[in-house]
């Protein structure tokens, strides 16, 4: 289309171009009265030639709107003939291609915003009866074409919104019919589409999480499990733990998996007191086998001021599942936090607490 819309108006520059070398030859060749004879036909020659081209180009020119003009009245008829029969999909692509050729019509360009209109209320109708059918994935694909014809429309995302939970039950469900005969790479796939709706349902991500790791061999699959709390300030050590698995998350880059906070926490309110009356790395390993991970993170965390800069010193270790091994130690170490913050306003500050720990871990 945008090599139809330049055509035309090349060949009227080369119209102009041709007009005004006539209009030249014609000056050069009329105007000095010193030419006789031989030269008298040879500027004729020349008058001829150059009548000769304008005339060539300027029934190419013509020719060429013609032929666009024809071409442009097909595509506008045939949208019209679309739009009868209610294909108002087909009617926008036909419009579409018709004002490529005659780009300034306004009837064309009211005609094709029109149909645009009219084809996202079919989309919507159409998806509308998929999802009545429960054909969700069918139902998501005519709304989102619906949202193409019309991106303003209203309707059209709240649909899509609505969808989205009746999506994710349809890939969780699939998921887990894949995982229980370990076809893994199949219920990645699945649980990724779910997690992209729904990030924040934690059995979506617990079981993304865990797919990740499964279906990618060697790739260990890693809980964080408790920090001590020293502070003397209550729920640091949650709020610790939470942002952690969301550093450690983002800087994974592929490396590892992190099973869900949420299902971690469940866990520990239902099995920990049960297994030990401490928290130690024994506890970790069993809390370890339950969640079926390969390695746990453990630590502490202790509140020291220095200076009127509220500091903390934090230790943390990564241990095998279930041997209970080592793999990594960080050793205490201080972490400042900016001027004016102290326990009874650091909360807000612990992000950076927490990507500072996660790097420590990795390295």
């Amino acid at each position: 289309m945008v090599g139809n819309d330049g055509q035309p108006d090349a060949m009227k520059k080369l119209l102009k171009i041709t007009c005004l070398v006539l209009i030249l030859m014609l000056v050069t060749n009329i105007l000095p009265a010193a030419a006789a004879g031989a030269a008298s036909d040879s500027r004729q020659t020349y008058l001829k030639i150059g009548i000769g081209g304008a005339v060539v180009v300027g029934a190419v020119v013509l020719i060429r709107t013609l032929v666009v003009n024809n071409k442009a009245a097909g595509l506008e008829r045939a949208g019209d003939a679309f739009a009868t029969e209610g294909r108002w999909d087909l009617a926008v692509q036909s419009y579409l291609e018709a004002t490529g050729l005659k780009p300034r019509s306004k009837d064309l360009a009211g005609k094709l915003e029109n149909a645009k209109l009219e084809a996202a209320r079919m989309f919507l109708r159409k998806g509308d009866e998929a999802r009545g059918a429960e054909q969700f994935e069918a139902a998501e694909e005519f709304y989102q074409q619906a949202l193409q014809h019309n991106p303003a429309s209203t309707e059209a995302r709240q649909r899509l919104t609505e969808l989205s939970m009746e999506l994710v039950g349809v890939y969780l469900r699939r998921g887990l019919s894949y995982e229980t005969v370990n076809r893994w790479p199949e219920a990645l796939r699945e649980y990724e589409k779910a997690y992209l709706l729904a990030p924040d349902n934690a059995e979506v991500a617990n079981r993304y999480q865990i797919a990740r790791a499964r279906a990618r061999s060697g790739l260990p699959l890693k809980a964080i499990l408790f920090f001590v709390n020293r502070t003397g300030t209550p729920g640091v050590e949650n709020l610790l733990t939470h942002e952690l698995q969301l550093q450690l998350r983002a800087q994974a880059r592929g490396a590892y998996a992190v099973l869900d906070q949420g299902k971690v926490d469940s866990i520990l309110k239902e099995q920990a007191a049960a297994l030990s009356s401490t928290f130690d790395e024994a506890l970790a390993v069993d809390l370890g086998r339950i969640l079926g991970v390969d390695e746990v993170i453990i630590g502490s965390i202790d509140a020291v001021e220095v200076k009127k800069r509220t500091q903390v010193q934090i230790t943390a270790k990564i241990l095998l599942v279930p041997s209970g091994r080592l793999v990594k130690e960080v050793k205490a170490f201080t972490y400042t936090f900016p001027a004016g913050i102290n326990p009874d306003n650091w909360f807000p500050a612990f992000p950076g607490l927490a990507a500072e720990l996660a790097k420590r871990l990795n390295q």
